[in-house]
Parts: C-alpha cells; sequence; structure tokens
C-alpha cells in the first residue's frame, strides 16, 4: 500500500526530494504546465485516483483527488492514507502559470511561491515549512538566472538564510542542460549528468557513485511517438533496487493508467484515473 500511495504522488504532485534542481525546479514546472493546459482544454472539473494491488484487487484506504476550480486559477489537491490522515494541496494559477502551492496537515504547512520573469521564465522559488506543534519556520530560496541565450546558467539556493548552494550548468551542443556543478562551503559536493535522445527529450539523469566509483542513473525516461512519456524508471538511493512507473493515455490525451513494476518486472500496483468535465 505504501508504494500506491507514493506512486500516486508521484504522478499527482512535485516531488519535493531537491536533488537535480534543473529537473525539479524548472523540466518538472514545464511539465505541470502542459499537464495543466491538457485538463483546461478538455474541460476537466475532477479527477480522481483509484487504486489496485499487485493482484489488480482494489485497495482500501487510501484516496487521492483533485478539483479544478471554474475560472482554472485554483486546483485543490486532498489525499488520504491508510493510517487516516489526511493533507489537502491548493495550488494557484496566474496566466497559465503555477504562482503558489500551499500543502498543509497533520500541522504542517509547505507553502511555494513562485515568481517568473517578463518572458515567463522561472526565476525564484520561495519554499516555507511551519510545524506548528513545533512552533518552528524555515524558509528556503532558489534564485536563477539565465545567460544571453535565455538558457539557465546558474542557482542560488539559500536555507535559513545562511546556508547556501550555488549551482551552475553546462549546455551540450545542442543547447540542453547537459551537466548540473554544485557547490557548497568551498566543495563540490554533486554533479549530474542529463542525456537526451535525438529529440532532444530527456533520458537519464545520471550521478556518481561514490561508493562504487562508477556514474549510475537517478532516473530514465522513455517517450511514445507524441513526445508523451511513457515510462519512468527510478533507482532508488542507497542500493540497487528501482521501480518502474508505465504510463498510458485516452484518446484525449489525458493520463489513464499507470503502472508500477519492480526490478525483477513484478507488477508492484496501478492506478487508474477518472476524469469528469
Amino acid at each position: 500500500m505504501k508504494g500506491l500511495q507514493l506512486l500516486a504522488l508521484l504522478a499527482l504532485i512535485h516531488t519535493g526530494c531537491f536533488a537535480q534542481y534543473y529537473y525539479n525546479d524548472l523540466v518538472s514546472i514545464q511539465q505541470g504546465a502542459a499537464q495543466y493546459k491538457i485538463l483546461r482544454n478538455n474541460k476537466v472539473k475532477t479527477f480522481k485516483v483509484v487504486s489496485y494491488d499487485a493482484d489488480d484487487q482494489p485497495a482500501e484506504g487510501f484516496s487521492l483527488e483533485q478539483e479544478i476550480s471554474l475560472d482554472g486559477k485554483k486546483i485543490t489537491i486532498t489525499d488520504a492514507s491508510i493510517s487516516g490522515k489526511k493533507s489537502v494541496t491548493v495550488n494557484t494559477y496566474e496566466l497559465g502559470r503555477l504562482k503558489k502551492a500551499v500543502a498543509s496537515g497533520n500541522r504542517i504547512e509547505n507553502k511555494t511561491d513562485y515568481q517568473y520573469d517578463d518572458k515567463g521564465r522561472l526565476i525564484k522559488i520561495t519554499l516555507t515549512t511551519s510545524d506548528t506543534s513545533m512552533k518552528y519556520t524555515s524558509v528556503e530560496t532558489h534564485e536563477w538566472v539565465y545567460d544571453e541565450k535565455g538558457q539557465p546558467a546558474s542557482m542560488l539556493r539559500v536555507k535559513s538564510g545562511t546556508d547556501s548552494t550555488f549551482v551552475s550548468f553546462v549546455r551540450d551542443e545542442q543547447g540542453n542542460i547537459a551537466e548540473e556543478h554544485w557547490k557548497r562551503k568551498g566543495s563540490a559536493p554533486e554533479v549530474y549528468y542529463y542525456y537526451y535522445n535525438a529529440k532532444n527529450e530527456l533520458t537519464d539523469i545520471v550521478r556518481y557513485n561514490s561508493k562504487l566509483k562508477k556514474l549510475l542513473p537517478d532516473f530514465l525516461f522513455e517517450y511514445d511517438n507524441t513526445g508523451r512519456l511513457s515510462q519512468m524508471t527510478q533507482v532508488l538511493l542507497g542500493n540497487n533496487n528501482y521501480y518502474t512507473w508505465k504510463y498510458t493515455y485516452n484518446e484525449k490525451g489525458l493520463k489513464q493508467k499507470e503502472s508500477c513494476f519492480d526490478k525483477s518486472q513484478k507488477k508492484a500496483g496501478t492506478i487508474e484515473y477518472v476524469y469528469t468535465y
């Protein structure tokens, strides 16, 4: 059941692991904007996730629903787990772009504000986490800088006002982001490598594994002939296991089903999307 919850949340809500800043901050925002456009073009009012276990039996105790406001400026995501915990995320849009996301549940609120320049490029993300039970608040900012060709040149991450990481990028011959370099307190803790296919679609996110002393992928992506994501493989941090998600779409271009498989290709679970228009 935990795997199904992760599968659903990964599909519908940006996962905030905040590694691979280019992918999480910029690529995921672009993907989210494309998904938002499809929902609006198809006049979707609500949709929910129906979960099935490895034996294709309905999985009880977990629900996830999204409701889109009539003007399209707000999407409310409500999810509940088998333990009874419930959380609500409200995404606010402006000019078709995500401006704010507020997730609350279990006395914790995570608020993310997005700021764009006059060319529609994301230039700043502010993440604020508040724990009312502990009376604790933390703030993290990501400030993006672009080069003369409009490509990401660098990003400065600042946490709690003092802890900073500088991230720079290297482009390949086609202009795609090929390398992501981190620098923190004089050290270079991480380098990520991005690989693309002949259509300039992102296929691999790779980094150096110091334990095994070789480059290993974090994510692998495959696409159908229309450019839609058809498969994603995520390698789990700290071990050699991985999970593969396979996606199918309906005739409207809306995501219809996601099936998750483990390393041995054994099905871990499936989720289906049910839309109302």
